[in-house]
């Protein structure tokens, strides 16, 4: 137990300098849910993956996507 008490915890500092790189995101999955009497497409995102980072980026930049397009259709009509 002493010698526990010893061992230091050497920490490594990295600056990153701008956007780190999240990768290639997996291919998405998807599930179907009821929401309002509306079946409704969800992206699932798996938070134990290696690639969570690029995964949840994808997912946010197809929600994004996914409202502009219904913006522009209701301020064109």
């Amino acid at each position: 137990m002493g010698a526990m008490a010893k061992q230091s915890n050497e920490r490594t500092i990295v600056e990153v300098n701008g956007t780190p790189d999240a990768g290639k995101p997996s291919k998405p999955r998807y599930r179907m849910a009821q929401r309002n009497g509306e079946t409704v497409k969800l992206r699932i995102v798996d938070a134990d993956s290696p690639r969570f980072a690029a995964d949840f980026q994808a997912a946010f930049a197809a929600n994004v996507r996914r409202v502009r397009r219904e913006n522009r259709a209701v301020d064109g009509d």
